[in-house]
């Protein structure tokens, strides 16, 4: 008898090993790109170059600094378990008041001295930009710019840039090219709005066509188009053709198909919208070089960022109104996989 119960100690201790230090593996041959809207990151500064009183401590929003150290530590939650429990190796974001607020994120928690980032400050009324963070380790800058976008019904309006960022893959060998847009919201209903987002499209298809050949450069457009793949905005005016359709297009959206499944990024009244998009180029479709991973694309929507009660299923939101629910985001992350 006692030549079994030393085994069996050490099997059982070995097995409570294994559970508690489980972690997920990382696959070192693939790239992981995500896209995610922070919701409303602002920081803690009053700022006199835009519109962000709400977010201050005695604005309707009430946000003290303890609100903003809750806003990154949730928002690092989300990140670090985004991609099959680990950090994304490139993350878009939107709804970001400033560098400052950037800076602050990619140092809280499991992010710290991981990521360098490009920002740039935008004229939106509220200070509200995109950004792109990625893995310094992995990545280096070549280049990065904004793109303005003219509003045609108000050219006296301001919206957000689209940021253009070219990177260096040190694994793979290659360069990837992106653009990260938040396209002008439907606030004032979605085709009495259509013409911004329109607006904001044939912005970025003009620097397409200057700068992109999507049959040989790696692209990757992503970001909250507050449309979805059939719309007008990306389906006609960018061109983005249904990936699961055809291959044979210079640009290539991996949305379609959670239509059927009934998911999406953002959830309005007791439908799920697919606001939250990537879109990539030919030539990450052609199997010859760094290639998309086929059916990697992904709503990370796990039940504890979701709503409980009257909302059940609602992306759990920073605030329901004025009221501070100490959440996540109203919208949902999106992400790929890249494999070379």
């Amino acid at each position: 008898m006692k030549n079994y119960i030393i085994p069996i100690i050490i099997l059982i201790f070995c097995s409570a090993s294994v559970c508690t230090t489980k972690k997920s593996v990382v696959d070192n041959n693939s790239i992981s790109i995500a896209f995610y809207n922070i919701d409303n990151l602002f920081d803690d500064i009053n700022d006199s170059d835009h519109d962000d009183d709400d977010f201050t401590e005695n604005g309707i929003y009430r946000w003290t600094k303890k609100r903003y150290q809750n806003k990154l530590k949730n928002m690092e939650k989300v990140i670090y378990q985004m991609v099959d429990g680990n950090l994304p190796d490139v993350l878009g974001v939107c709804e970001l008041e400033s560098k400052k607020a950037l800076e602050d994120l990619i140092k809280t928690g499991k992010m710290k001295n991981k990521y360098s980032f490009s920002h740039f400050d935008s004229k939106d009324e509220r200070g509200i930009d995109v950004a792109l963070i990625y893995n310094k380790e992995k990545f280096s800058l070549i280049e990065n710019r904004s793109l303005t976008v003219k509003l045609s019904k108000d050219s006296f309006d301001n919206t957000r840039d689209v940021l253009f960022v070219k990177l260096y893959s040190k694994i793979a060998k290659d360069t990837v090219l992106f653009l990260v847009a938040h396209f002008p919201s439907r606030r004032e209903g979605k085709y009495q709005s259509e013409q911004n987002r329109i607006d904001a499209a044939k912005a970025i298809k003009k620097f397409m066509a200057l700068n992109v050949n999507t049959n040989k450069q790696n692209l990757i457009l992503m970001g909250d188009f507050n449309d979805e793949p059939w719309d007008k905005s990306i389906y006609r005016i960018i061109g983005a053709q249904n990936y699961l359709k055809t291959k044979d297009s210079g640009l290539l959206i991996l949305m379609w198909g959670f239509e059927k499944q009934k998911k999406g990024s953002y959830r309005f009244k007791n439908e799920m919208n697919i606001l939250d998009q990537i879109i990539i180029s030919k030539s990450l479709a052609n199997g010859l070089g760094l290639d998309y991973v086929d059916n990697s694309v992904s709503i990370f929507d796990v039940e504890w960022l979701k709503q409980k009660g009257k909302f059940e299923g609602f992306p759990l939101r920073t605030f329901a109104g004025k009221n501070w629910l100490n959440g996540y985001s109203d919208r949902f992350a999106v992400y790929i996989k890249l494999k070379y």
